[in-house]
């Protein structure tokens, strides 16, 4: 029997509700806990969220009796009747619901940081290690510390300027640490880290290297040159000697023999191409036949050009690739140097801040898993999945698939059912190491395919009919034209399986495209811009929501520009007061986007400089915005602008300069009431959030986070969240889409290139067994064209075709969002430029594309060459109203701010807590607060007295005071089980730092370490709680997680020594988090 199932599945296939099946038919297969034997992999958190909710919705409704189609479906596969799935349900949803963490459904990252924890000691990490989610954050640190070196290191130096020249070149911006951070990510792709060891430990990465390998390559460029400038001069020569012009010359100097012999006399590369080659196997073609001197000099053509012709060619096509392979990695090897740099200072960081990268996870994994036992990984994380249920698959990156798959192969071997599911069409992450080929045929291949059975979901739940019929249409058309173009089959392949059957809105569903042409002073992407107000009139008018509207863009770049145009159009006299033009974008979200933030920013750099004159008026100028026209003038006429400024703010500098960064924000909202703008509380929450993020985790000072702020304010994580009851256009890219769906969807600029940018070529890594290629191990060129003809070939034509499947697949997710309606724009293309992409075999744009597709024959009766569009179908009113929101929202109305100093006092000396005329319960309170501070000073019983003396020494007791702490800790010495905690045969660790699951950080008080034993210990003061446990038994739970042997936990309530034992190994039962 196949227990391995391989659901292939399309864009709106119900892949979660198939996924929810399965487990759900797993779950019910075996006893009321079985559930927690089952492990889901999902890729991102919505869909780990989307997945549980989807799960419990489904067992709610069979425990409830609810009879639909997949409680059919799942009886009949588990031959039971209604009332035992209604029992079966009603028992796995009461299990879930009291052991919520046991319930497996995770992002593949967060099942990989449970792993990392197991594995702490092997990867050589301290247990109060910090994983380190932001990889920009990182860099930036690495690379302020590699610009330090410039100067002092002249090799680095000479890289940067190189690296700074092709940047403005390029066209991008001057600001080279920024450009530096955005190159240094290449060492995150997987097809770096594959070979980052190799190239680190094999000496790739020392400066005789870097000279040895220079001197070598540039060895390699001079005889060709020298031998084809030389060659080409004798041809010239025989030519001018002999009176020969260019008018004997068929087709004149025009990519003739002729042409090929004046490129190179003058030092210049020159292709030969079909003219030329064709002249080098027939000399009786080189000349005119109408010229006076045509039999003349045909002899000399003969006997005298034609050999140094075919001489040529010849050593051409034996030397160029060598030359030219040369001349690429010299031209980038820079890039290698820098990335070298770069990831050597990496390395050196996380060693010297106990950091680990949650990037670094996969690699690292697959280096203990390679080494290991699958009985061992399982006994490390503390927990034995017995199914496992992979999401998104063909978003999995070669080391993921390493890693999961012995984990897969141990429970097919044991005879337990696993799945995986995904859409090779939908693979657009490659830049983060997803790779369709395993999903291709790379799973069949390594699982077996005896033992794997393929499932397709060829249905689509999600879009209309005529949606679904067009999209069926044009990607067969397209996959097949990207396959003869490629001359490969791989995206035939790939979409072999794209054609579905259509389940809902039989006959309906709207599609339009549309092909611009520039106008005399504006460009085609102008014009389809200013379509997008009458567009969204349009779909208004047949009552479509605006929340119902997508607008799906390839680059964050377009959506801000889209963005910006709509809401100046708004205001605009051109709007329509009957019709609404809200957006909601990335963009627009971005915290900088908000007065309120601007404020505070401008405050905070007030604060930190009071006396720079520009700082001072930005401040003013934010201060004023909303203020009447009239107060401005008046205060600008006596020169008094700082009026616009709180009182309190200009008097208490000195005293807010004082405060953590936290606190002086919240007083700065509280001052200049900024929490009163319910327009922007959302923006000040999240602003304060991030404050307080930064606090925690960087420096505490407002200059450190001024800059910091500047290094960061565009990153798309420092945005706001909104809820989808915003009735408003959602702009986002293409990958932002991934997985949504929408009524109508909107692509204006629908003609992206289906290879890459120029501008934006990667790097590819390659090797070459030729000299003297060989002895230089890795090497990196920029993917370019004229890779073709040189030892990087093969290299060169492997990332064309992926970069074409890209954007194929990049077009197919952008299509298949739309539920009712797709409305397209693109740039109608030349004819001239049609032909070329004939002659040179080439796409051009996904808009050449599409227009080749829908002029053919296949929709011509649709296609209107006089208006430049295709059309499908009608724009129908929405017939169905909206469910409303099952439950109600609570908005805030104001963001609330206090000081609080006036709401809690904190004593900086411990005195008051021996004071007679304070309540009994303070005082046990203070007590044990301050006990438990001075014990977290004490490791063991003899340091008791050097304690007490210091604490004297720095007069933070009074000796009464200290005769009272040390007859508390004298008591404790001598107690039958608190005193042994004390003694000299533990390795001792105070307030040790801990890593949490969710990347919370805490700390425990004590823990004692012995080779066979390890206690926690958690000191507690006032009244018993029954949250005290819980915090120990997680601690307890992490350190068996980390190796720590037989853990043993331990509750020390200080007000009256009581000890309570929580945990022991006999008790410590894990599961994933």
């Amino acid at each position: 029997m196949k227990t391995f199932k391989l659901y292939r599945s399309s864009a709106g296939s119900g892949k979660t509700r198939t996924l929810a099946k399965e487990f759900i038919t797993l779950a019910l297969s075996g006893k009321p806990d079985h559930y927690r034997y089952i492990l889901a992999v999902t890729f991102a958190n919505k869909a780990t969220l989307e997945m549980k909710a989807r799960i419990m919705r489904y067992l709610n409704d069979f425990a409830n009796g609810k009879s639909n189609d997949l409680a059919s479906e799942i009886m009949e596969m588990l031959k039971i009747s209604e009332q035992e799935l209604k029992q079966k349900s009603q028992d796995i949803q009461s299990e879930i619901l009291h052991h919520y963490s046991q319930f497996a459904i995770s992002t593949i990252d967060s099942f990989f940081q449970k792993v990392i924890r197991s594995f702490t000691r092997e990867a050589g990490l301290l247990g109060n290690f910090r994983l380190e989610v932001d990889n920009d954050l990182v860099l930036s640190e690495v690379i302020s510390e590699l610009m330090d070196e410039l100067g002092k290191n002249t090799q680095l130096t000479e890289w940067v300027v190189e690296f700074s020249k092709e940047s403005l070149d390029e066209g991008r911006t001057w600001n080279v640490t920024r450009e530096l951070e955005t190159f240094a990510k290449e060492i995150f792709r997987e097809d770096f880290r594959v070979i980052e060891e190799e190239i680190l430990k094999s000496g790739e990465a020392d400066s005789k290297y870097y000279s040895e390998a220079i001197a070598l390559l540039k060895a390699e460029i001079p005889p060709y040159m020298k031998f084809m400038t030389a060659r080409a001069k004798a041809a010239l020569a025989i030519i001018n000697l002999n009176s020969m012009t260019t008018l004997d010359f068929s087709n004149g100097n025009s990519g003739t023999a002729l042409s090929y012999f004046e490129s190179y006399a003058r030092g210049e590369y020159k292709e030969a191409k079909t003219r030329i080659l064709d002249s080098a196997q027939d000399y009786k073609i080189w000349l005119k036949k109408d010229r006076v001197n045509y039999k003349l000099f045909l002899p000399i053509v003969e006997r005298e050009l034609f050999p140094i012709l075919r001489e040529m060619i010849t050593y051409d096509q034996e030397n160029f690739p060598k030359y030219n392979s040369a001349k690429s990695v010299l031209k980038n090897f820079y890039s290698f140097g820098l990335l070298t740099d770069i990831t050597r200072k990496l390395g050196q960081y996380k060693e010297e801040n106990n950091v680990m990268l949650l990037s670094d996870a996969p690699k690292f994994l697959n280096g203990v898993i390679n080494n290991s036992d699958t009985p061992f990984i399982y006994e490390k994380i503390g927990s034995f999945f017995r199914n496992y249920l992979i999401d998104e698959f063909q978003d999995t990156s070669g080391y993921q698939w390493k890693n999961l798959f012995p984990l897969l192969k141990d429970s097919i071997d044991q005879g337990h059912s696993n799945l995986v599911v995904g859409d090779v069409k939908q693979s657009v992450y490659r830049w983060r190491g997803s790779d369709l080929q395993l999903l291709q045929s790379g799973v069949e291949r390594e699982i077996g395919k005896e033992q794997v059975m393929v499932v397709p979901l060829n249905r689509n739940f999600r879009s209309a009919e005529n949606i679904v019929t067009f999209n069926n249409n044009v990607f067969e058309q397209a996959a097949a034209k990207l396959s003869a173009v490629l001359e490969e089959p791989l995206p035939a392949e790939v979409f072999s399986d794209v054609s579905q059957q259509p389940v809902k809105f039989a006959g309906n569903g709207y599609v339009r495209m549309s092909f611009l042409e520039k106008e005399e002073e504006k460009t085609w992407e102008e014009i389809a811009k200013e379509r997008l107000p009458s567009i969204l009139e349009e779909l208004q008018s047949k009552e479509i929501a605006l929340k119902d509207i997508a607008i799906i863009v390839r680059t964050n770049k377009e959506g801000a520009d889209i963005a910006s145009y709509l809401l100046q159009y708004k205001t605009s006299p051109q709007a329509k007061k009957d019709f609404k033009y809200d957006v909601v974008s990335s963009e627009s979200l971005r915290l900088y986007t908000a007065s309120c933030v601007n404020l505070l920013l401008s405050a905070l750099r007030y604060i930190n400089n009071p006396k720079d004159a520009v700082v001072r008026g930005e401040l003013v100028f934010e201060a004023m915005k909303g203020r009447e026209l009239e107060s401005i003038f008046y205060a600008a006429g006596r020169n008094n602008l700082e009026a616009f400024l709180p009182e309190e703010f200009l008097r208490s500098h000195d005293w807010l300069n004082k405060l953590s960064i936290f606190e002086l924000t919240e007083e700065l909202v509280r001052i200049f009431k900024l929490g009163e703008d319910t327009d922007e509380l959302a923006y000040l929450q999240a602003f304060q959030d991030l404050i307080l993020e930064f606090a925690s985790q960087e420096k505490n000072d407002v200059a450190s986070f001024l800059e910091w702020w500047e290094n960061n304010r565009d990153n798309p994580k420092k945005s706001i969240q909104v809820p989808d009851s915003v009735d408003a256009v959602n702009i986002l890219t293409i990958h932002k889409s991934k997985g949504l769906q929408f009524k109508y969807v909107i692509i204006p600029f629908c003609s992206w290139k289906m290879d890459h940018d120029p501008m934006k070529s990667p790097l590819l890594w390659t090797t070459s067994e030729e000299k003297p290629f060989d002895k230089l191990g890795h090497l990196a060129v920029k993917y370019s064209s004229s890779l073709e003809r040189s030892l990087f070939e093969e290299n060169y034509n492997s990332e064309r075709i992926k970069a074409h499947l890209d954007n194929i697949n990049l077009l197919y997710v952008a299509f298949t969002r739309a539920e009712e309606g797709l409305i397209v724009s693109a740039k109608k293309p030349s004819d001239k430029g049609r032909q070329d992409r004939e002659k040179e075999k080439t796409l051009g744009t996904a808009g050449d594309m599409l227009y080749d597709i829908v002029t053919g024959p296949s929709f011509q009766n649709e296609y209107n060459p006089q208006t430049l569009q295709f059309e499908r179908g009608r724009l129908r009113r929405l017939s169905e109203a909206r469910k409303e929101d099952e439950f109600e929202m609570t908005e805030l109305k104001k963001y609330a701010s206090y000081d609080w100093r006036q709401k809690l006092v904190i004593k900086k000396q411990g005195a008051e807590f021996f004071e007679e005329e304070i309540s009994n319960k303070r005082a046990r309170i203070n007590y044990g607060i301050v006990l438990h501070s001075k014990l977290s000073k004490i490791r063991y019983a003899s340091e008791v007295e050097d304690v007490l003396a210091e604490l004297h020494i720095k007069n933070e007791l009074t000796l009464d005071e200290l005769g009272v702490l040390r007859t508390a800790l004298e008591k404790m010495m001598k107690h039958p089980v608190i005193g042994k905690w004390y003694s000299k045969e533990w390795d001792v660790k105070n307030e040790a730092g801990i890593l949490l699951p969710g990347g919370r950080q805490s700390r425990i008080d004590r823990i004692l370490i012995h080779p066979k034993r390890t206690i926690i210990i958690d000191y507690k003061t006032g009244a018993k709680k029954g949250q005290d446990r819980k915090q120990v038994e997680e601690y307890a739970q992490v350190l068996t997680q980390m190796g720590y042997a037989n853990v043993e936990a331990y509750l020390l309530y200080l007000d009256n020594m009581e000890v309570v034992e929580v945990m022991s190994k006999s008790n410590l039962s894990l599961g994933l988090n």
